[in-house]
């Protein structure tokens, strides 16, 4: 059985806290997530530019051959986890809840979370909508989609020997994770599969015209790279996406207007230059930097970002959804749980809210930082929510009297009480 029946689907949000209280733990502190994502950034370049040192320097400081492993090993593993918890923030912002200006929080939300993510907020929330709506619903959850349900998550309630092997030990074993990256791929980057009706020809599919633009410059620039000096190289590249730039600034509207609704506070057009733009700047940067150092700073960002990107940020996503919602119901207040987890899990898996997850579905209007103190205030004021939450203590043991996470997904699950 993939997941238990439906129970107490009556429940409705407004009947759970006063409108009072909602009001408080509704409030967005936009100074407080934007310096969260600052420090995430921040951490990223600290961690690369520490770890470039040590490849420059590591002859001069005495260190053998064989630590660039370990420390390039560390460096994917972080920069994967550093991933995470900026998509994690990306998903704050698919609520609208980053600032409280819609149009800038659909903007920052791009340029801070999404675009480095090689991704857009407008395709992960038309696909998060729908997990929202039915929520480990193996039919209609995009989340659960294809072969996930059926091959991964009906094995729940899971021996813990098995979820061990399942979840942990295939980390290390590629075509497991590199599965996992095309469903995260139908989730970030083509978003829900559009209807007959509003299916557009490849010439306005904005992923194939993003690819043949970044396969433009990197064309013009070779080029220029064989036959203009040094410091000429990105002027042919630059021209070129300011003629592409100037080019779809004098299409009509209605070419961006076929297809799936985005759900942006901006336009299709804006967006789509915009989008564009990111990767392009990304492009000229790398480059850039690569003609002044003389270094292979393109195939650093390859190993060191698109490959995390590929590879740890896909298991880590999976790993987060089965903590959160396998051998779970589907009703208000049953298709997610409470986890109490050890610090690096809540740090790596469960960071920004994600511990809550529960409160987060009944309301996911709450941010991240509200959401502990929204689940105190429903463990006092709601009978239903005390008798019917899942609450976990620990990842592997617990305490005495309470249920680990590893208990809860090896378990049956909690029946509502009587």
């Amino acid at each position: 059985m993939l997941f238990p029946e439906p129970v107490c689907m009556t429940v409705k949000s407004s009947q759970l806290l006063a409108s009072a209280s909602l009001r408080k733990w509704t409030k967005v502190r936009p100074l407080e997530n934007l310096a969260c994502a600052g420090f995430e950034h921040l951490c990223v370049i600290m961690f690369h530019a520490a770890s470039i040192c040590f490849f420059m320097r590591r002859d001069d400081w005495g260190f053998p051959g064989w630590t660039v492993l370990p420390v390039g090993v560390a460096l994917f593993v972080l920069t994967g986890v550093l991933i995470h918890r900026i998509g994690l923030l990306g998903h704050e912002s698919s609520h609208h809840l980053l600032v409280p200006n819609r149009f800038w929080n659909d903007v920052l939300a791009n340029l801070i979370c999404f675009f480095p993510l090689w991704s857009s907020l407008s395709s992960y929330r038309a696909k998060h909508s729908g997990h929202h709506l039915h929520p480990n619903d193996p039919d209609h959850d995009p989340n659960w989609a294809g072969d996930k349900a059926a091959e991964l998550y009906a094995r729940f309630p899971m021996p813990r020997p098995s979820f061990i092997f399942q979840y942990y030990v295939k980390f290390f074993w590629p075509p497991f994770v590199f599965r996992n990256l095309l469903d995260l791929a139908k989730v970030l980057s083509v978003g829900n599969a559009p209807k007959a009706s509003d299916r557009r020809p490849w010439f306005k599919s904005p992923n194939i015209l993003g690819v043949l633009h970044l396969l433009a410059l990197i064309g013009v620039t070779f080029t220029s790279e064989v036959t203009l000096e040094p410091a000429w190289v990105l002027v042919p590249p630059i021209t070129f996406h300011c003629l592409v730039l100037g080019v779809m600034s004098l299409l009509p509207k209605s070419f961006y207007e076929s297809g799936p609704s985005t759900g942006l506070s901006y336009s299709r057009k804006g967006g789509a230059m915009f989008r564009l733009t990111f990767h392009a700047v990304i492009f000229f940067v790398l480059c850039g930097l690569q003609l002044l150092t003389g270094l292979e700073i393109t195939l650093y960002y390859v190993v060191f970002w698109i490959l995390p990107l590929g590879y740890v940020f896909p298991y880590l996503m999976l790993l987060r959804e089965v903590y959160q919602h396998a051998n779970l119901g589907r009703g208000k207040l049953d298709n997610s749980r409470i986890i109490y987890a050890d610090p690096f899990t809540r740090w790596a898996v469960l960071g920004y809210g994600n511990d809550f997850h529960l409160v987060h579905h009944i309301y996911p209007n709450i941010p991240h930082y509200h959401l502990r103190g929204a689940h105190a205030e429903l463990m006092e004021s709601s009978a239903a929510y005390r008798e019917q939450f899942e609450e976990t203590v620990g990842t592997f043991r617990a305490p005495e009297g309470k249920r680990s996470l590893l208990d809860s997904l090896s378990g049956r699950h909690r029946q509502p009480a009587a």
